[in-house]
């Protein structure tokens, strides 16, 4: 069953990287998102945006992570995408600078029939 992964990390500065170890591993159709912690961005009042809508921030927030997204195959490649992070950032029981979440993905549709080795992916 194919799985939907998040990485949020702190460290802008260390996505290339982790692109980088994923791209090794065959994962690189990955989309990427500016995002703003709530605690840098909290005013007198929270920022609480629309679901799905995408806005600019108000003046005084600012960038200080990039969200991930990307699907994978199988349960095993999210665990070969942990592996890969980790190697970049360090092991995510310590890291307070990043969190991966994967959750499997009962339909998909779109999904390349084939993976990147020639066999058959199961979605």
């Amino acid at each position: 069953m194919a799985y939907l992964m998040m990485l949020v990390a702190n460290d802008v500065e260390q996505i290339n990287a982790v692109l980088k170890a994923w791209e090794d591993i065959h994962v690189d159709d990955i989309v990427l998102m500016q995002s703003t912690c709530f605690h840098r961005g909290a005013e007198d009042r929270p920022h609480i945006p629309m679901r799905f809508m995408f806005e600019r921030l108000a003046q005084g927030q600012r960038q200080c992570s990039v969200t991930l997204f990307g699907v994978v195959r199988d349960e095993a490649m999210v665990q070969q995408c942990i592996v890969q992070v980790e190697t970049v950032i360090g092991g995510f029981d310590i890291a307070e600078n990043a969190m991966l979440v994967a959750w499997p993905l009962p339909i998909v549709r779109g999904f390349p029939r084939q993976a990147p080795d020639g066999g058959e992916l199961k979605a």
